[in-house]
């Protein structure tokens, strides 16, 4: 092989390393994270809290309404 093949095949090996390792560097770097859902759990327990409220709310004035004799 003649000195330009070798001269090829030398400046090749940095950017050969620079494409592979750069990306993993990056990725170890920075590793992905799952979603996070605590926003929405908050929200969730928010509502079905509200929700529960309203059930015991008319529950009880529908009791008082039956004790009371009257229909709801």
């Amino acid at each position: 092989m003649t000195a330009v093949v070798w001269a090829n095949i030398l400046l090749a090996i940095p950017f050969l390393a620079a494409f592979i390792a750069v990306p993993l560097w990056w990725t170890f770097k920075r590793p992905p994270a799952g979603p996070d859902h605590s926003e929405a759990r908050a929200y969730l327990r928010a509502r079905t809290a509200f929700a529960e409220a309203l059930t015991r709310r008319t529950t009880r004035a529908q009791a008082a309404a039956a004790a009371h004799g009257r229909a709801a």
